[in-house]
């Protein structure tokens, strides 16, 4: 909050105290430099009146005086020139820098929404501040700093004390009457001088003292002369003291602070800091000042002492604040004297010269490290006592007669008393009193020394500074209108500005308001008319001390403000962090305002060298912009912050700022990233350097990097390796892997609850938990994953590089800490791979073999997944806990001078000069830190986040386990729809224990079938074939489809390293297309079974399917000839089929498909074949169609059991293939039952997976639906030439099914796929519904009975004779359900009556004219099950013709209310021919 120690009172009253000259003889000297100090330095500390004093002003009205401070000066002190004031300054900011209590935070203060750490105060502006004000010298325009009285000082010791003080005071004659521009100035012909004779109290005799103290008082009169005795502690006491650390020291806040000879400032140190600009890989443009060439030799001043001041032709500093020969310091109006125009002392000699040392006991030094060690508490309070008598007995009456002189001379010049000096100017007539010639004829005169305005000027001064300050307004108010008059800018600028502030020290006792307007103009004055910095910057110091006193701090930084040059950049820098913290300070604190000011500050001290300084206002800025969006500041912010700090060997903040130019949010370009880039890892690299080269040793812990951003929680672990690629025609089974879609894994998690239960006898273990091989985010991670040893364990990392430059990371390794199981009472030790000992990492690699990738390129704005494996070789707990790289940029190449050896913590260098390219990178790490899912059960949890446990990367090693490795051989990618594969399949053992128990379960049984004889060869056909044409037979089809399959394994155990075969064959879908297949294979640990008892294996296969046959198939009841005697029904069925194939040029395609064999396989049926093709008939090319008839019979003798099917093979061409046995007969198995959907299967007992029968109208009409079931399968056997694009041919077969299920209805080989149903709008309101009654099928009521007439076809009748023909018909009706029904037999027009035909208002004519039913129109029966009834009618013609008799009605029921009868549908017609013949 920028307070300073002192008051704006307090200070103002310092900077224009009564300055009193002291001139010491040697011997004085030698007796105060036994405390370290001179005479000066001695008396500082007690300078400041602790009680009240009083005086009287020319009025003779009394004013108390409090605290009056009087300043010290050596007479032959001299101001140093220009630039080396600047170097003190410089120095004297340096020294002071910001101490913060360690573990403190400061001064935080909250603005709005900033918690802003603020320095409580800014000593190194006071110290700027009190080195500008001592170094600044007395101008002829004022008498502030000129000296009122001297101060002659002389030894006890001296031989003649009086005859020396009078050479003394001969010396100041002589020097202020002859060497008037030398310094000091004087205030009056007449000062005050003032005798004191020191006396050593140890050493020298109290009575010579004594005597030589009264002949001073009888020489120099008693209010002159003063007797100081100091040293009352010998320096035998001294050296026998312990030093004591608060021993109090009055005077250490009064020295100079010097920089000893030989260490230099880290301003201008920039050559030995070893991090120079120059080292960096890239030159930024940020304001920068170079410094190399401008380093300040002070080794050569080593050698002198105090005499270095006459040391005046020596050269002009080299420093990188050296000014030109033309400063506004060595202007003519300032008075300088001649010797010191346009020359400079040493920086020792200077700095000598202030500090007021002498060359007592200077081989000594240090030994004594404390001031003031021979003066005792009354030596002090003696030195108070000299001081107040000085002030009260000497100067202030001495001031009061000075004053009086004053008035009295100007009143009597007036000859007027309408007040003070009113008429002035007019008696002397225009400008008499000033000369002709003036320094700057546009800007200022120069008086006489006796001019009435020098005279009022100097009465004014008096005045201030003895606190006269209402009698020096009014006095400096007069001036000032004098000099405006007489355009004198210089001293109405100096009127102006000591009247405003003896208006400001009056404080409330003042009537007038503090004219800050006086202040503003004379600040004006001083810079434009007068050009005179120096006096405008100390006008601007405590003008903006008087206004930030009266809360106006806007106005104050203005001010501060307004004094911006490119004159000096160090009083620019302080300059701008005053008014900064003047925005900090108002009511309504402007934080951007402070921060901005705070910026300008920190660049004009980077450019003055006070690199510190400069490190803390860039600091104190980026509280502001920091995370506020102002992305591009706050990089220039940090960029600022690296380089000073590294400049400033702060190497590790360096590498925190740098840190933060690598960040996702970046605005920067590309250039200007790779830039950021190198230099941090160029400094980043010397910190670690640096970090080991002061430990002796190479750290045991790797650096964390913040580059490339790792994403923890994509992190993914698998607890396997990558699965082999195919070799041929070879594959190998997929596996798990990392871009496994998560929409698949119920399917997987399904099948493994399958087999579990098939293992378990139909049941899940109680504490059964599905087992994951690949851990992520999206997985359940609250228990260990459990790997093997000898198993390799892949982690998945996911960098991504925020910056739009690429990254270069080379030696990539996963850092892991296990603990092993040991069986001892002994506690484990706790290994890591993290250790830079080689014994340590020798004994990590033969613990868990880690994998190294050489090199990774992350591209700009790139995010890339990285797999790296692990191969545990003990059993324990392996934690995996972060990765460690070396990070370097694409281009890393640039001039840089060797930073110590290679090693673990950077790259090789060569070479030792600037000279060599090097490419630098770091070795470090970054952790992997997953995050568990968010807990939202409980209401804690609801209310708060809370994060379960993840613990992916915490894996438990077990002992070995058997490793099954499944190989397919001749596994196709491309199938024909219905095509048949045979694949061979290899199962090796690759663990070190045996394996039992093994199974396969998938998600598709259907196809694909497993060889039951794992030992049987097959030949190059796919199917059984025979020569003989052997009769159908008869297979047990008793074979349930299961998701879950037992494979066999030879004597039970597959043991290491062994290998077994089986056969299997795969059908491509009937549907084209891509199709998966997941197979899921399980085995158990035969040997010692442990936890987990199981392992799972998963092979997942794209197969692809494309169309090849189309087949349909339409089945109808033959026609019974009338003479026919069975009531055994037979049927024709009509079987078409397609090539669907298109022949394409340069693309694989069929180029013929050629019908084998059709196979019946049905229960009741056998098949025959009613046309002949020759095999060239039999030959479909592309989109030819080929149509086969079939006659389908009852069998002769159905089969007994029913679980029997009765194959019947049609060979059309070759041998004849076995349609009863594998492969064919498991497909046609698979084919003809409907699986349930893999998420509907049950977790009970398993059972088989095909779905019920049917059963839309219940169980109690199962019976009827009897009726028009025919259940007959067609199995057609195919050969298909398909040709690839090479050109090559090959041969394969297949076979598709067609389930005949009722007459009269096509079915095609295409799996149908009923559109869903759509649903009813959706209510509301509660409605009552009706229940709908349960009927069977229409179709099946209307075929419940079949019925056909016998009859003779030709009849010969004479007409003539007999007018009617009467013809016998047996009407024979067989009932095809397996349930009674009631049949009704209406041979007249009963169809009319039931509205068979639309009312249309015409009479309907009768169907068949010329002949009628003559016999019972009506009968009513009932039929059993499966029982054929006969009845006699009769039909009489009247004229001969061709006539179908078949129109009688057949209207049966299921029900015993015959209310409700259904018409049977009508069979073929029953034609016969009437002839007539002649009698």
């Amino acid at each position: 909050m920028a307070q300073h120690k002192q008051t704006a009172h307090e200070f103002i009253q310092s900077t224009f105290s009564p300055q009193i000259a002291v001139l010491c003889s040697n011997d004085a000297e030698l007796l105060c430099q036994k405390n370290n100090l001179s005479f000066v330095q001695l008396v500082q500390p007690f300078c400041r009146l602790k009680t009240e004093a009083h005086i009287k002003d020319p009025n003779n009205v009394q004013h108390n005086v409090q605290h009056l401070r009087i300043g010290m000066v050596d007479m032959n002190c001299q101001i140093p020139p220009a630039a080396a004031a600047k170097k003190l300054m410089n120095d004297a900011v340096n020294s002071e820098q910001q101490q913060l209590v360690e573990g403190s935070r400061g001064n935080v203060i909250t603005v709005g929404d900033y918690d802003l750490q603020l320095s409580s105060a800014t000593p190194w502006f006071e110290a700027y501040r009190e080195c500008f004000l001592q170094t600044l010298p007395p101008s002829d325009h004022e008498f502030l700093k000129h000296c009122l009285a001297c101060i002659f000082v002389v030894s006890s010791n001296h031989t003649d004390p009086l005859a020396m003080l009078q050479t003394l005071s001969s010396s100041q004659q002589q020097q202020q009457s002859q060497f008037p521009n030398k310094l000091p100035h004087w205030f009056c012909p007449n000062i005050l001088k003032y005798y004191v004779l020191v006396h050593d109290v140890v050493e020298a005799e109290a009575s010579k003292a004594e005597a030589v103290y009264q002949s001073m008082k009888s020489s120099f009169g008693h209010q002159s002369c003063h007797l100081l005795q100091i040293n009352s502690r010998s320096l035998t006491t001294v050296e026998t003291m312990k030093t004591d650390a608060s021993y109090p020291d009055p005077w250490g806040q009064f020295l100079n602070r010097t920089t000893e000879v030989g260490e230099g400032v880290d301003y201008d140190a920039g050559g030995s800091s070893g991090a120079d600009d120059s080292m960096f890989p890239s030159r930024l443009e940020e304001g920068t000042p170079d410094t190399t060439n401008h380093i300040l030799d002070t080794n050569s001043h080593q050698d002198e002492g105090v005499d270095g001041l006459d040391s005046v032709n020596n050269s002009v500093l080299d420093h990188p604040l050296a000014v030109s020969d033309e400063s506004p310091l060595q202007s003519p109006t300032l008075g300088y004297s001649s010797d010191y125009q346009g020359s400079t002392s040493s920086l020792n000699s200077i700095q000598s010269a202030m500090s007021k040392s002498s060359s007592f006991n200077m081989q000594d030094k240090g030994r004594y490290p404390g001031h003031g060690m021979c003066l005792t508490a009354s030596d002090q309070d003696r030195i108070r006592i000299f001081i107040h008598e000085f002030a009260v007995r000497a100067l202030i009456p001495w001031a009061e007669r000075q004053m009086r002189t004053l008035n009295d001379m100007l009143m009597s010049r007036t000859g007027l008393r309408k007040s003070l000096f009113g008429t002035a100017k007019k008696l002397f007539g225009g400008n008499p009193s000033k000369t002709s010639q003036a320094a700057n004829t546009a800007t200022t005169v120069v008086y006489s020394k006796d001019a009435p305005e020098l005279q009022m000027r100097r009465l004014a001064d008096l005045a201030f500074l003895f606190q006269l300050y209402d009698f020096a307004y009014q006095t400096y108010h007069t001036a000032k209108r004098d000099f405006n008059n007489d355009n004198a800018w210089l001293h109405f600028a100096g009127a102006l500005e000591m009247a405003s502030l003896a208006i400001f020290m009056q404080g409330n006792q003042s009537q007038r308001a503090y004219p800050d307007h006086y202040m503003e103009s004379a600040i004006t004055t001083y810079l434009q008319s007068c050009k005179n910095i120096p006096y405008a910057v100390r006008a601007t110091l405590v003008s903006t001390e008087a206004l930030k006193n009266r809360g106006k701090y806007k106005e104050a930084a203005m001010q501060f403000i307004k004094m911006m040059s490119e004159e000096s950049d160090l009083r620019s820098a302080l300059l701008l962090e005053q008014a900064a913290h003047c925005f900090i300070n108002m009511r309504n604190s402007m934080v951007r305002k402070y921060s901005f000011h705070m910026i300008l500050a920190g660049h004009r001290f980077s450019k003055a060298g006070q690199r510190k300084h400069a490190l803390r206002a860039y600091s104190q800025a980026l509280q502001i912009y920091k995370g506020k969006g102002w992305s591009l500041a706050e990089d220039h912010i940090n960029f600022t912050i690296g380089r000073q700090s590294h400049n400033l060997k702060q190497l590790e903040n360096a590498t925190a700022a740098f840190k933060h130019l690598l960040t996702e949010d970046s605005k920067q370009t590309a250039m200007q990233q790779n830039a950021f880039l190198r230099e941090y890892l160029f400094v980043y690299r010397q910190l670690l350097v640096q970090e080991s080269e002061e430990t002796g040793l190479q750290s045991n812990t790797l650096p964390e990097l913040p580059l490339p951003v790792l994403d923890s929680n994509a992190t993914k672990v698998l607890l396997g390796s990558r699965p082999q690629r195919p070799q041929g025609d070879k594959m190998y089974a997929t596996g798990v892997w990392f871009d496994e879609s998560d929409t698949g894994s119920w399917r997987w998690r399904k099948l493994e609850e399958l087999l579990v239960l098939d293992a378990n006898g139909g049941s899940l273990p109680l504490l059964y938990r599905p087992s994951l091989q690949l851990y992520t985010d999206g997985t359940d991670n609250k228990f260990s994953p459990v790997s093997f040893m000898k198993e390799a364990i892949t982690i998945e990392l996911y960098l991504v590089n925020p910056l739009k430059v690429a990254l270069t990371l080379t030696d990539v390794m996963l850092l892991w800490s296990f603990l092993p199981n040991i069986c001892s009472h002994e506690k484990p030790q706790l290994i890591t791979n993290e250790q830079m000992v080689t014994a340590k990492n020798n004994l990590a690699d033969e613990i868990v073999h880690g994998q190294v990738v050489k090199e990774i390129v992350l591209q700009g704005n790139d995010r890339l997944p990285v797999q790296m494996t692990l191969t545990p070789q003990q059993m324990g707990e392996l934690r995996i806990y972060g990765i460690t790289y070396n990070l370097g940029s694409a281009s890393t190449t640039f001039m840089a001078p060797s930073q110590g050896p290679s090693g673990p913590l950077g790259g090789a260098v060569m070479g030792s000069k600037a000279s060599y390219v090097s490419t630098v990178y770091v070795r470090g790490k970054q952790k992997i830190e997953v995050q568990g899912p968010r807990l939202n059960n409980k209401k804690e949890e609801m209310a708060s986040k809370v994060y379960g446990p993840d613990r992916r990367l915490d894996l438990t090693i077990h002992e070995q386990m058997p490793l099954l490795e499944v190989s397919f051989v001749d596994f196709p990618k491309t199938l024909l729809c219905g095509e048949v594969h045979p694949v061979t399949v290899y199962f090796t053992n690759k663990g070190s224990s045996p394996l039992h128990k093994l199974k396969v379960a998938s998600s598709n049984p259907k196809c694909f079938v497993i060889g039951q004889n794992i030992d049987k060869q097959h030949s190059n056909s796919v199917y059984d074939m025979t020569d003989t044409s052997s009769d159908s037979i008869s297979v047990n089809c008793d074979v349930s489809v299961k998701r879950v399959i037992d494979i066999e394994i030879p004597e039970g155990t597959l043991h290491s390293n062994s290998t077994m075969s089986i056969q299997l064959w795969i059908r491509g879908n009937d549907i084209g297309g891509n199709h998966q297949v997941d197979f899921l294979f399980y085995y158990e640990l035969a040997e010692n079974p442990q936890k987990p008892k199981y392992r799972l294996l998963r092979h997942s296969v794209l197969v692809n399917t494309v169309e090849s046959l189309s087949v349909r198939a339409v089945a109808q009841k033959a026609c019974r000839h009338s003479k026919e005697l069975s009531s055994k029904g037979q049927f024709l069925i009509s079987c078409e089929m397609e090539n669907l194939s298109q022949q394409q040029s340069g693309r694989a395609h069929v180029s013929e498909i050629r019908v084998q064999q059709i196979s019946c396989a049905s229960k009741r049926w056998t098949i025959h074949s009613l046309t002949s093709h020759s095999e060239k008939e039999t030959c479909m090319g592309s989109r030819e169609l080929l149509q086969v008839c079939l006659k389908a019979s009852l069998l002769k003798k159905e089969n007994p059991s029913n679980c029997d099917v009765t194959f019947t093979d049609l060979t059309l061409h070759g041998k004849k293939i076995l349609s009863g046995k594998t492969p064919c007969l498991d497909f046609y198995e698979r084919a003809r039952v409907k699986l349930k959907q893999l998420d509907e299967e049950s977790s009970q007992a398993q059972t088989p997976s095909q779905m019920p029968p049917s059963k839309d109208r219940g169980d109690q009409f199962e019976s009827l639906n009897s009726a028009i079931q025919l259940g007959m399968s067609l199995i057609i056997l195919w050969q298909a030439h398909v040709v690839d694009g090479d050109g090559m041919e090959r041969v394969c077969v297949g076979q598709h099914h067609v389930t005949v299920e009722k007459p009269d209805s096509i079915f095609t080989s295409y799996p149908y796929i009923l559109a869903p149903k759509e649903s009813g709008p959706v209510r509301f309101v509660k409605e009552e519904v009706a229940e709908e009654e349960k009927k069977p099928d229409f179709e099946v009521l209307t075929q419940l009975v079949s019925y056909s007439l016998q009859h003779q076809t030709e009849i010969n009748n004479c007409f003539h004779k007999c007018r009617l023909c009467c013809v016998h018909v047996t009407l024979v009706l067989h009932n095809e359900a397996d349930a009674d029904v009631t049949v009704l037999v209406d041979t007249s027009k009963a169809q009319l009556r039931l509205n068979e035909y639309p009312d249309t208002g015409q009479t309907a004519e009768s169907p068949a004219g010329g002949f009628s039913w003559t016999s019972q129109t009506l009968k009513q029966f009932k039929l059993s099950s499966k029982q054929t009834e006969r009845i006699s009618l009769s039909v009489s013609f009247s004229k001969p013709g061709v006539y179908n008799i078949n129109n009688l009605a057949v209207f049966v029921s299921y029900q015993h209310d015959t209310a409700e009868m259904t018409l049977q549908k009508q069979t073929k017609p029953s034609v016969i021919t009437i002839r007539d013949v002649p009698s």
